[in-house]
C-alpha cells in the first residue's frame, strides 16, 4: 500500500512530538525527569534522516511508553541545535533528568539504535516484561515448565523480537520433550545479537545435546550392561564415554559431568578431546549461573591447569 507524504507524516507522528523553541523545555527537559526523551534533530533535505526516522518510530513505539520520542526540524528552529552544538544531522540525543545522557550522529544499524533505545528505557526501571521474564525464569528453575511457557508466551506476543523470551520458550519446550517446537522457535529468531544471548545459546546447546543423544541412543538394558562392564574395568574410557553420552541425552547432567571429568583427568586428549567438548556443551545448556555448571567448570579447570 502506498502512502503520500502527509499520510506518512501522520503515521510517524503517532509516537512523536514536533518540537519548537517554545515547547522544548516542557517536552524534553521537564518530561525527561519522569520518562527518558529522545530528540531527533533532522531537516527535510537530509536523506539519512529519512532512514533513521522510521526506525526510531518503530523502536520507541515498541518500548510501550518507557521512552518518549520528539523531533526538531533544525531549518525551522536552529537556535537549540546550535546551543547543543549539533554540527551534522541526523543527530539523536537521549535526555534523562533534564540532561543529555547519550546519543549518536549519522546512520547506524538498527541493532545499534535498538541498543540505544533500550539503554534509555532501562533508566526508567525494569519494564513489566522484564519483571515477567524473571518470574518465568524462577518458574523454569523450579521445573514448573508449563507455567513458565505461559509467561514467556505472553511476553513473546507483546514483544515478538524479544530474544530472551523466545529462547526461554524453546528451553521450556525442550524440557517437556517438544524438541521440534524448540527448534522451530530458535530457527525463527532473526536478531543478529542472538549468539550473545545466554538463553539462546542454552537452548541451542540443549538441542545439539538431544540430537547427539539420538545418534548415540542406548536402551536401559544396554546401560545396565555397560555399567556392569565399567565396574569390572573402570579405566575403559569407551564404555564410560558411552554411558556419559546416554546420561547427557537423558538430562542427567550431574552424572554425565562426573564421567566426562573422570576421563579427562585420566587422558585429557582421549578421542580428540570428545569428553571436554561435550562437557562444554552441557555447561552452555545449563548457563553460567547454574551451580552444577559452576562446580563443573571449577573441577575442569583444576584438572586442566593443575
Amino acid at each position: 500500500m502506498n502512502f503520500d507524504q502527509s499520510s506518512q507524516n501522520e503515521v510517524e507522528n503517532l509516537h512523536s512530538i514536533d518540537l519548537t523553541n517554545e515547547n522544548f523545555v516542557q517536552e524534553v527537559i521537564e518530561k525527561s525527569k519522569s520518562t527518558p526523551v529522545i530528540v531527533d534533530f533532522w531537516a527535510p533535505w537530509c536523506e539519512p534522516c529519512k532512514q533513521i526516522g522510521p526506525i526510531l518510530d518503530k523502536l520507541v513505539a515498541s518500548s510501550n511508553g518507557r521512552v518518549a520520542l520528539t523531533k526538531m526540524n533544525i531549518d525551522d528552529y536552529p537556535e537549540i541545535s546550535q546551543q547543543l552544538q549539533i554540527q551534522s544531522i541526523p543527530a539523536i540525543l537521549g535526555f534523562h533528568n533534564g540532561q543529555p545522557v547519550d546519543g549518536f550522529v549519522g546512520v547506524q544499524p538498527e541493532s545499534s539504535i535498538k541498543t540505544f533505545v533500550e539503554k534509555l528505557a532501562a533508566l526508567n526501571g525494569p519494564s513489566d516484561n522484564d519483571i515477567a521474564i524473571e518470574q518465568g525464569k524462577a518458574l523454569f528453575s523450579d521445573k514448573n515448565y508449563n507455567e513458565a511457557l505461559e509467561v514467556f508466551g505472553k511476553i513473546a506476543q507483546s514483544e515478538p523480537d524479544n530474544v530472551t523470551a523466545l529462547s526461554m520458550l524453546a528451553n521450556c519446550y525442550l524440557k517437556i520433550n517438544e524438541v521440534d517446537l524448540a527448534k522451530e522457535i530458535l530457527s525463527n529468531i532473526e536478531s543478529p545479537e542472538k549468539e550473545k544471548n545466554q538463553d539462546f545459546m542454552s537452548a541451542k546447546s540443549g538441542i545439539e545435546i538431544f540430537e547427539k543423544a539420538q545418534d548415540n541412543e542406548v536402551d536401559a538394558a544396554d546401560i545396565t550392561d555397560l555399567e556392569k562392564k565399567l565396574g569390572e574395568n573402570p579405566d575403559n574410557h569407551e564404555i564410560r564415554f558411552s554411558i556419559a553420552m546416554s546420561l547427557m541425552g537423558k538430562g542427567d547432567y550431574e552424572n554425565a559431568i562426573s564421567h566426562f571429568l573422570f576421563i579427562i583427568e585420566k587422558d585429557r586428549m582421549w578421542n580428540d578431546e570428545a569428553p571436554r567438548k561435550n562437557l562444554l556443551e552441557i555447561f552452555n545448556a545449563l548457563g553460567p549461573a547454574d551451580e552444577l555448571a559452576i562446580e563443573g567448570r571449577k573441577k575442569l579447570s583444576s584438572i586442566l591447569f593443575s
